[in-house]
């Protein structure tokens, strides 16, 4: 026999589902990607791939940021 604890909190144990912490870690990137871009200013090429990366991790930001709001409500 089985039993079930609460499984939402060793789901979430790491909170490696969690949109905020997704979120953070995105945001996070983005920052990091935006500081590349930066500094490759001068290199067209690697101006435009750590923009897109930045842009990337942006949108991914906002998207769990969505989530973490919906599930708020």
């Amino acid at each position: 026999m089985y039993i079930l604890y609460n499984t939402d909190f060793y789901r979430d144990m790491y909170m490696c589902n969690d949109p905020n912490q997704l979120a953070g870690q995105n945001f996070v990137k983005a920052e990091h990607f935006e500081r590349m871009k930066m500094a490759n200013a001068n290199n067209p090429v690697l101006y435009f791939q750590f923009a897109e990366r930045e842009y990337y991790h942006k949108a991914l930001a906002h998207h769990y940021q969505g989530i973490a709001h919906a599930a708020e409500k």
